[in-house]
């Protein structure tokens, strides 16, 4: 088939899909692909290379406009502005039309989720995979110019994907440092194996985080995500957002966790931290992908919880407990928040954005201004801005 494209995921389930997919990666998952179908405003389409039967390479692809949602981890105009307000630099009437012009544009390798990848089959020869990822590149240009796009993007494209970064570059793409991705990696199972990560003065102040949350009689439980659970997430859901600046309706938050119990089944639970009466007052919705176990939403009751740390319970210590139960090795924490991230024991890897613009002149001036971003891309931490803090939330 050398490279084929459809807008029907069966189809490209049909075609290998899903033998290209790692075993981990949930974001290129059949189950996640359906998820974020039903949340664009306009079809994605999927590519895949190789021979007839015996797909090697494939690569998600999602075209976006003016009224596609603004989020400033997805669509590119507003991911690039981010950036330039995180770095204090402010775009003069023509860049800012420049990058106005990006769209409609097409983003590749993940939606909304900062995590940016073209997956190939393993054992592929590192040649030959390099050959299966230019393909696909090229060819989804070809398709993006076509339609008229304006532009076409991968955002957050991980420091060590060596070969899809020469690829884009090769190919005339604006490089840009977007964001840094956190993972905790435990070396070893159990709640004392992931002190053993921590310093002693932190972890002395996890154990003391710990006995406080104990004594106020708050109470962890690992629960279904079901209909009738969903009623008591979508409140907290929405005072989460609203701390951040996001102003949300209980219909869309309904549509987001239902949309998590439809297409991840069993592998999608919830962490609970529930008050002596009973009642949730904070939570985390967590997928489990083979070894990996991915952080996803996450809600409080502030007005209930005061000065207790339930975030770093219902984010750190009680999935690693689960993690350690069902035998995940690694937590995945996105973007944002990393000091607060590193504090807790993860480490942190480089995210590079590649932007082009199809016309000559737009592509130069915003290539202009990523380079003003990216100065010195050894040291600059380009992180996003406090409101954006609660962006690992998959909201539709």
């Amino acid at each position: 088939m050398t490279v084929w494209t459809t807008e029907n995921l069966a189809e490209a389930r049909e075609r290998g899909w899903d033998a290209v997919v790692p075993p981990d990666d949930l974001f290129r998952s059949p189950g996640w692909l359906a998820l974020e179908s039903e949340q664009t405003n306009l079809p994605p389409r999927y590519y895949l290379a190789g021979e007839p039967g015996r797909a090697e390479a494939g690569l998600s692809c999602y075209p976006l406009d003016a009224s596609s949602e603004p989020w400033p981890f997805m669509r590119v105009d507003r991911t690039v502005r981010m950036l330039a307000a995180a770095r204090g630099v402010e775009p003069d009437e023509d860049t800012a039309r420049a990058v106005d012009a990006l769209l409609p544009t097409r983003l590749f390798g993940g939606r909304r989720v900062p995590d940016t990848a073209l997956v190939t089959a393993p054992g592929l020869p590192e040649n030959r995979r390099q050959h299966r990822i230019a393909e696909l590149i090229a060819a989804g240009e070809d398709d993006a110019r076509a339609a008229g796009a304006a532009s076409s993007a991968f955002l957050f494209v991980a420091a060590s994907d060596t070969v899809l970064r020469e690829v884009l570059r090769e190919r005339g793409y604006a490089e840009v440092p977007t964001a840094h991705y956190s993972t905790l990696r435990l070396s070893e199972p159990g709640f004392e194996g992931y002190l053993r990560l921590l310093p002693s003065d932190r972890r002395r102040k996890v154990r003391y985080e710990r006995r406080r949350l104990e004594a106020a009689g708050v109470g962890f439980r690992i629960e279904p995500l079901t209909p009738a659970l969903t009623g008591e997430l979508v409140p907290l859901l929405l005072k989460h957002g609203s701390k951040y600046g996001h102003a949300y309706t209980p219909e869309a938050m309904t549509r987001t966790v239902r949309l998590h119990a439809t297409h991840c089944g069993a592998d999608a639970e919830v962490i609970t931290a529930r008050s002596q009466d009973g009642v949730v007052r904070g939570f985390s919705l967590v997928v489990r992908r083979g070894s990996r176990l991915y952080i996803r939403l996450t809600g409080y009751d502030y007005d209930w919880q005061g000065k207790l740390p339930l975030y770093f319970a219902l984010c750190f210590y009680e999935p690693v407990e689960h993690a350690s139960r069902i035998g995940a090795t690694t937590l995945d924490y996105a973007v944002a928040s990393e000091s607060t991230k590193l504090s807790r024991g993860c480490t942190q890897e480089r995210r590079f954005g590649y932007v082009k613009a199809f016309d000559p002149t737009t592509h130069t001036t915003v290539a202009r201004l990523l380079a003003r971003l990216g100065d010195d891309p050894r040291t600059a931490r380009v992180d996003a801005p406090r409101a954006a803090a609660g962006a690992r939330l998959e909201l539709p």
